[in-house]
């Protein structure tokens, strides 16, 4: 397939798909024209250096570790890490169980303003109309 096609299937911008490429991060074929023909696996690769670039890696901790995620999916890795991969993962975790508890923080948060918030409207709601049924005009017309 080629890199427009790449583009449409991941989502991500031709631009990109190019950058990795010369940071080393796929490996196309090229043809006898020189256009890059990619696999379908490199759609994987892609969707998942979208993803560890999303949670904090960067393209140089992706390419250093590469050969852990073969066939360009995360499922598959390597039965025993070396010491120098098992130290990176180990740090990533971390890295990640740290994101991880920052975001539970701000969506507690959230939650606490959005729950404050729709129970506040429905309070001034309440009161409102409260107010409407107990004005002497409509008192009046109850009757």
């Amino acid at each position: 397939m080629r890199i427009g096609q790449l583009s449409q299937r991941t989502g991500v911008s031709v631009r990109a798909i190019r950058h990795y490429d010369a940071f080393g991060l796929l490996g196309p074929v090229r043809e006898a024209n020189r256009y890059r023909s990619f696999m379908d696996s490199d759609v994987d690769r892609v969707q998942l250096i979208q993803l560890l670039l999303g949670v904090g890696f960067s393209l140089a901790e992706i390419r250093a570790h590469a050969p852990c995620w073969r066939n360009g999916t995360s499922s598959v890795l390597d039965p025993v890490p070396d010491a120098e991969l098992r130290a990176f993962l180990t740090r990533k975790l971390a890295q990640l169980d740290q994101h991880i508890e920052a975001l539970a923080t701000v969506r507690s948060r959230l939650q606490e303003r959005l729950d404050a918030h729709v129970s506040s409207e429905h309070s001034s709601v309440e009161h409102a109309n409260h107010d409407i049924t107990n004005a002497p005009v409509l008192k009046g017309a109850e009757g």
